[in-house]
């Protein structure tokens, strides 16, 4: 059945696309192992809408990396100093606040979502100077993010629970930020953009037990062309490989739904001569990590077609190479308007 969209309905979706659209002036695709949240948004489920119709779809996510981690285990004050006299650079702090705004689709067995994040990024470091602290160094960047164009189809069966995802990460972010001298660049890792154009690709299944729905969702990222930067160095972010899995109790009530996802991501290591540094006690890339987070949240239906939804990730594992900055918490908050 198409939906039939008119009068307050027609007008509320031009005033969010258009509001949202104002939003926007840089990339959600981060290259370092903890950079970007892997919260499925797509709560009506748990992971897959199967409700024909338009539906907009607000979301902040507050990411705040200031725990320096080595490997598995959180990295010691002496840890630090050792790494820092060997010349590897310390960063203190990066914290990204993601507004994004989605315009879906979901059709009989084909669904469209076109999801435009604005970014704001700040960072700081204390250098690669010891003692600590003594060259430390800022920077500070508000962009639109990397545009993403996600497709999925259902049509292999009948009940339409499980399907494939396809599709594209469009290099519209900046990667031209700076630190806040105007004139040293920041790293390419850090940029809100990453420069590329990358294919996403994976698939889904999801099913009911009594009163719990469940889903379970992979996904593939990988860049197939990048751009320069860095001043006309070559850089690529690493492939990252996604897994979603959650759970919904339906019997909670009629306008509150408990929800709890498992979130983890495994991101190869970035490459490009002179954009990505080594660990110059290992020699291996300072990017690229395995974690995993538990996601606790609810959903609230406020009539009308709308819900707000929230989630908290918490880390059970995190796994980085050599030394790098991982979060203690990531916080997700959104609305959502269905259209009939």
């Amino acid at each position: 059945m198409q939906p039939n969209i008119c009068g307050p309905q027609l007008r509320t979706l031009l005033i969010l696309t258009l509001a949202l659209a104002t939003l926007a002036t840089g990339s959600d695709a981060f290259a370092c192992a903890a950079c970007d949240s892997t919260l499925s948004r797509d709560w009506e489920t748990q992971g897959i809408s199967t409700k024909s119709g338009f539906s907009a779809d607000l979301s902040y996510n507050y990411l705040n990396q200031n725990q320096q981690r080595y490997g598995a285990s959180k990295a010691s004050g002496a840890l630090i100093n050792n790494q820092l006299a060997a010349g590897q650079e310390v960063e203190a702090y990066t914290r990204t606040q993601t507004l994004t705004a989605a315009l879906n689709y979901t059709g009989d067995a084909f669904a469209l979502s076109i999801q435009l994040p604005f970014v704001n990024r700040t960072h700081g470091t204390y250098g690669a100077t010891p003692p600590l602290g003594s060259n430390y160094a800022t920077s500070s960047d508000n962009s639109i993010g990397d545009v993403r164009i996600i497709s999925r189809y259902s049509g292999f069966s009948s009940e339409k629970t499980s399907g494939l995802i396809a599709g594209i990460k469009l290099p519209t972010g900046n990667t031209g930020a700076t630190f806040s001298d105007g004139i040293t660049p920041l790293d390419a890792g850090l940029q809100i953009g990453s420069g590329s154009t990358d294919l996403i690709l994976g698939g889904y299944t999801s099913g009911s037990i009594k009163e719990y729905s469940w889903f379970v969702q992979g996904t593939v990222q990988h860049a197939v062309a990048t751009d320069m930067a860095m001043g006309g160095l070559a850089y690529r972010p690493g492939d990252a490989y996604t897994l979603n899995t959650g759970i919904r109790y339906a019997e909670f009530g009629a306008k509150i739904t408990p929800m709890l996802q498992l979130n983890i991501i495994k991101r190869q290591a970035d490459t490009g001569a002179f954009t990505v540094p080594l660990d110059p006690v290992t020699g291996v890339p300072i990017s690229g990590g395995t974690l995993a987070y538990l996601a606790p949240g609810v959903s609230i239906r406020a009539g009308g077609g709308m819900s707000v939804y929230g989630f908290v990730q918490l880390p059970i594992y995190q796994s980085v190479n050599s030394l790098q900055l991982v979060p203690q918490y990531t916080l997700t908050l959104g609305v959502r308007q269905s259209f009939e």
